[in-house]
């Protein structure tokens, strides 16, 4: 059975405003496995209720991670094979950070900063049925408020949010350092996540001050504009 990968829309010169599937695009690309992509206005089919997901071999799986973990089994590819222990140990490092930390502060600037709902309504949010999207957008935003309360970033003020991504966003320039990509002269899975969220938040249309932060670091914005220029030209 053919590959068959579902992502949400894109905008502002994204295949994806998803992180989680700008990645996996971003990997797909940069192993050459061929594959159909679909794009969904909502992951109403989703196994995991989120995007992006997969059709293949009569199996469906959600979970970004959890597709390029399965892909690297079923296709014999890995952009990471030539890591050492250790550097594997920093990737998944780098993961977490970009996943579970800096992704929250990207989710509350476009869904709960006032001036970025609009935005986000009209773009991330224009593929639902027009008449259901004026039930569908507030359920929504209430769900993730909640969400970035549950993780804990949301409790804190938007100056303290700004300094978390601040200290992330200067840990990813030291760690990328002088070098091309962030584990020597070739890309690996981790430019791939780290691309998906920077290029979520310096190329979209979204206020944001995290914009300034990534502008500020001129071997991130290199980097942006190196693996685009790779992968999208």
């Amino acid at each position: 059975m053919a590959l068959k990968v579902f992502h949400l829309p894109g905008a502002w010169g994204l295949v994806s405003v998803s992180p989680f599937c700008l990645k996996l695009d971003a990997f797909l690309r940069m192993t050459g496995i061929d594959h159909e992509s679909l794009t969904v206005a909502a992951p109403f089919r989703a196994p995991k209720g989120k995007a992006p997901w997969i059709e293949h071999d009569g199996r469906t799986i959600g979970d970004s991670t959890l597709i390029i973990a399965h892909l690297k089994a079923t296709f014999g590819v890995d952009p990471e094979h030539a890591l050492s222990a250790q550097q594997r140990g920093q990737a998944v490092a780098i993961q977490r950070l970009i996943e579970e930390n800096l992704y929250w502060a990207m989710v509350h600037d476009r869904w709960i900063e006032p001036e970025n709902w609009p935005i986000l309504k009209r773009t991330v949010l224009s593929g639902l049925p027009g008449a259901l999207r004026p039930v569908i957008a507030p359920l929504a935003r209430r769900g993730v408020r909640r969400q970035i309360k549950g993780h804990g970033l949301g409790i804190h003020t938007p100056a303290e949010i700004a300094e978390i991504a601040q200290r992330d966003i200067t840990a990813l320039a030291a760690m990328l350092g002088d070098g091309p990509w962030f584990f020597g002269a070739e890309p690996t899975e981790t430019d791939a996540v780290v691309y998906s969220l920077l290029a979520n938040i310096a190329f979209t249309g979204f206020a944001s001050a995290m914009k300034p932060m990534i502008a500020g670091h001129a071997n991130l914005t290199a980097f942006l504009e190196r693996f685009r220029g790779r992968y999208y030209p």
